[in-house]
């Protein structure tokens, strides 16, 4: 864990953080542990991320410590300034998430309508599998869980259109937005309206589907 009290990044949620679970690529698997922290808003902008602490925290050289810390900095999430060392980024001005909030919806309701020319089954079966796994981290304590699978969701949508040509324009945008999770009195509101998205979906309801993303992307 951390070397001492003081370098414990500030947490906003209460919610316990996932055991580590680091696979081959150890710099894509901090890098992803990192990620989901600062997307949920369990590290604050701000927060200082120290090599050495977060190389004890996970049990792993500086090396691929260093190496997701240069990933995240490129993604948007981080900042690095001489002297001064690595932080999370600060969130978007108020213009600034308007504009994020505008491009996502324009990229998701138009693989949604793509979507809508083909239903293809497919991806119903895949979104309702995410669905049954997201309703149970929503129900539950793990946050990271949370972010991980809803942006799965999301993603599952992007990929749908013109062979997941969208993906890379998506991914930026998406992981700029600091997830507001806050918003919710219950993380089961947010499960709430991905099953509504679905619902029309599986109904055939373009409009309705349609909406129900806007609304949900804020």
């Amino acid at each position: 864990m951390f070397d001492s009290e003081s370098e414990l990044p500030t947490l906003r949620s209460p919610h316990a953080l996932a055991p580590m679970k680091l696979a081959a690529n150890l710099q894509e698997q901090v890098a992803s542990h990192l990620r989901r922290r600062i997307l949920s808003g369990q590290l604050l902008p701000g927060t200082p991320l120290r090599e050495q602490t977060l190389a004890v925290e996970f049990g792993i050289s500086r090396g691929p410590i260093r190496d997701a810390l240069l990933h995240l900095t490129k993604e948007g999430l981080l900042i690095a300034k001489p002297n001064v060392g690595v932080r999370v980024a600060n969130e978007p001005s108020g213009f600034k998430r308007n504009v994020i909030v505008h491009l996502r919806r324009e990229i998701e309701a138009s693989a949604v309508t793509a979507w809508f020319e083909t239903r293809d089954p497919a991806l119903l079966k895949r979104l309702d599998d995410n669905l049954s796994h997201y309703k149970d981290a929503c129900g539950g304590s793990d946050l990271g869980q949370v972010v991980e699978l809803d942006m799965a969701f999301h993603r599952l949508l992007v990929e749908t259109a013109d062979h997941g040509s969208l993906v890379d324009l998506w991914l930026p945008i998406m992981l700029r937005m600091f997830l507001r999770y806050s918003r919710h009195r219950d993380l089961m509101e947010s499960y709430h309206e991905h099953a509504g998205i679905v619902r029309a979906m599986h109904g055939g309801r373009e409009w309705e589907a349609l909406e129900a993303l806007k609304l949900h992307i804020v």
